[in-house]
């Protein structure tokens, strides 16, 4: 059989797709991806490969794209469409939408080998755990199987299926993920929701061994010449002797820098030595509010200012580079609250400080609590393609200028003597403006503070976009 997953570049590696397709290949498949970022005309790309089997891992704001897309592929090509990711997981009815064929909720590495095979050999595909399949004007809805126990059973990612693209095949960091899943409740995140439609099908959350993460790293080293590392694990520090273990394995078999995601209470001074020891450059952190009663009564992070400006002396003490992650437009939320976010942020003195306006996504506890309380009308057509920047759902007071300083927030932290400027600009409706200069000192800090990204690296992107070469499927 061949399968084509298409996908859109979003500045990192497509682990869960790369993935799928070492499982499809181990098997006997023929996987192949195209990026649509990258293709002058994708209709005419799918149509040269002519696959068996479209694949889309889709999340709620780019489910828009990728269905109108497939509708578009559908009116020129015969082949069954399969979508899986958050989205469907949330949303199965998606599967009622024009030319989608086949849903996937949850882990869908056994239910879509279950599937390719049975296409295959031409047996029936109905019954296939975690898979709503549409047949005969019906849909069959199948059950969502227990969570795999052990991920060190699951074939690494398939890197060579996107390196045809230069900007990733000249990706000097590549990206990694050791665990699944996230013990913690917080109400703004889909793992809370993922919890409940998983409870009774295994251990939810679930870590890969030392060892298993080392092999895949030394190829990563060898064969694809990766420069540094960048961990996507919702809290890289969940198991602290695994981290201990982790970071003194590393530093003697790998030895390249690399960047992790971390929660504030589960660090202090030994953890952080440890993993600057073992090389790490930067931290990414979350403070996502900079007023207490939002962050834990609405939010349910039960971390204080004092624990916070407290990891970022220690971050700044190891010299470890940090990026805060911060949102701005939440239910309940005033522009004075909005602005404690900034001043917090000003006081840790993170290298970059991430901000994304609030989204209400679909079956968390906060949307809900914005549905009841009426700042939002529950529908997810209304959602942009990036959560990074873009308009706020919510009707709440003060929400325009709220969304001005939102693409403001991050010039105010790295220079805070422009921030009485900033409180004066937030009135004035210049908001195209405001994202240029979002956008610039984002590539900005990217480069020259963070130092996530090569100049090298940038020209490689924008070589593939205005020096396109059709390629020979």
């Amino acid at each position: 059989m061949k399968i084509l997953f298409i996908y859109k570049y979003a500045n990192y590696e497509p682990l869960g797709l790369m993935t799928l397709s070492s499982v499809l290949k181990n098997a006997g498949h023929q996987c192949l991806c195209v990026d649509c970022r990258f293709e002058k005309n994708i209709i005419k790309t799918v149509k040269q490969i002519s696959p068996d089997v479209i694949a889309y891992s889709i999340i709620t704001g780019s489910h828009n794209y990728y269905r109108d897309l497939n509708i578009r592929l559908k009116k020129e090509l015969n082949f069954l469409s399969v979508f899986g990711g958050p989205h469907c997981t949330f949303f199965p009815d998606f599967i009622n939408e024009d030319g989608v064929d086949v849903i996937c909720r949850g882990e869908g590495e056994h239910a879509l080998l279950h599937l390719i095979n049975a296409l295959s050999n031409k047996e029936d595909i109905s019954a296939i755990p975690n898979l709503w399949v549409k047949q005969d004007g019906e849909i069959i809805k199948n059950e969502i199987e227990n969570l795999c126990q052990n991920l060190d059973e699951i074939v690494f990612p398939d890197r060579d299926i996107v390196n045809y693209y230069v900007a990733y095949k000249k990706m000097k960091r590549r990206d990694v993920i050791t665990s699944r899943g996230c013990p913690y409740n917080c109400t703004y995140c889909f793992n809370n929701a993922n919890k409940q439609l998983f409870l009774s099908k295994g251990k939810y959350v679930r870590q890969r061994s030392v060892e298993n993460v080392l092999d895949e790293l030394k190829i990563l080293k060898e064969k694809y010449h990766a420069k540094i590392f960048h961990f996507q694990d919702d809290i890289f520090t969940l198991n602290r002797q695994w981290t201990f273990d982790f970071c003194n394995a590393y530093k003697k078999i790998i030895g390249l820098p690399f960047e992790v995601q971390l929660r504030i209470n589960l660090l202090d001074e030994e953890i952080i030595k440890a993993l600057k020891d073992a090389g790490c450059t930067m931290a990414l952190y979350g403070i996502e509010s900079g007023n207490e009663y939002i962050r834990k009564n609405l939010l349910k992070r039960d971390i204080s200012d004092e624990q916070i400006i407290n990891a970022a002396k220690l971050f700044r003490k190891n010299k470890i580079r940090t990026m805060t992650t911060n949102i701005v437009g939440l239910p309940d939320e005033t522009l004075e609250m909005a602005m404690e976010t900034v001043k917090l942020n000003i006081a840790c003195k993170p290298n970059y400080a991430w901000n994304s306006i609030y989204q209400p996504y679909p079956m968390t506890q906060l949307s809900a609590y914005a549905i009841e309380k009426g700042y939002y009308e529950g529908s997810t057509d209304l959602f942009q393609s990036s959560f990074l920047y873009g308009n706020s759902q919510l009707k709440t007071k003060d929400i325009r200028k709220i969304v001005r300083l939102h693409y403001l927030f991050s010039i105010a932290v790295s220079f805070p003597w422009l921030l009485l400027l900033v409180k004066a600009l937030i009135k004035i409706p210049f908001t195209g403006f405001y994202q240029l200069l979002f956008f610039i000192h984002r590539g900005w800090a990217a480069v020259f503070s963070l130092r996530r990204i090569s100049i090298s690296e940038i020209i490689y992107f924008e070589k593939r976009k205005y020096f396109w070469k059709e390629r020979k499927w």
